[in-house]
């Protein structure tokens, strides 16, 4: 009994030491590419004379496979409402890309998150122009 556990450690640790020395066998892109897929965007836009100043509206957000939700935390003046522009990316068919721009309503001095049912592609000051395409 002792002789088969030997063995089977033995063969464990062979195989181990294989597997480290095989240059096939690294886990470093997968690892990276990982790191990469759930990357976190940021965008800034500031407040604007009579609205805070200098003061920002801090986004950021992950991109998700079908929904993204972006936290935001507005550091404007109280009762000023920050409107910002969320383009989203859209992939139809025969691969083509067509860009949607959607409000996106901060009150000053809040934090929260809102969830959009596409993927995020940026966030940009001002209202959008159509809430269709850009």
């Amino acid at each position: 009994m002792r002789t088969l556990k030997l063995a089977g450690a033995t063969a464990a640790t062979g195989f181990a030491l294989t597997m480290l020395a095989s240059p096939h066998a690294q886990a470093a892109p997968a690892v990276k590419a990982a790191v990469v897929a759930s990357a976190t965007h940021h965008a800034t836009i500031r407040c604007g004379k009579g609205l805070g100043g200098n003061k920002t509206v801090k986004f950021h957000w992950s991109a998700g496979f079908a929904t993204t939700k972006i936290f935001f935390t507005n550091d404007c003046t109280k009762r000023k409402t920050i409107t910002a522009t969320v383009v989203v990316r859209e992939y139809g068919y025969e691969g083509r890309v067509s860009y949607l721009c959607l409000p996106l309503n901060t009150h000053g001095q809040t934090h929260g998150n809102k969830k959009f049912g596409l993927h995020v592609y940026t966030v940009l000051r001002g209202s959008p122009r159509s809430t269709f395409y850009c």
